[in-house]
């Protein structure tokens, strides 16, 4: 998996620390990832639990790529 090309489905930008992507349903390629801020103000605009695309309901899963781990 190339994670240099992960980015927000919505503004187009890439994951930070601060703000790391997510996969909130089960749509693959360059849909896949939002931005948790991002998904919020779709759900506001839209109203809708579900993607339009996959028909699957929202649920925050940070991306792999994002998962970072302290020993």
């Amino acid at each position: 998996m190339d994670t240099d090309s992960d980015i927000c489905r919505v503004c187009r930008s890439e994951g930070t620390l601060d703000k790391p992507l997510y996969h909130p349903c089960v749509c693959t390629g360059s849909i896949k990832f939002i931005h948790q801020e991002c998904l919020v103000q779709w759900l506001k605009h839209s109203r809708k639990e579900y993607c339009e695309l996959c028909k699957h309901r929202f649920a925050f899963t940070p991306s792999k790529s994002q998962c970072i781990c302290r020993c």
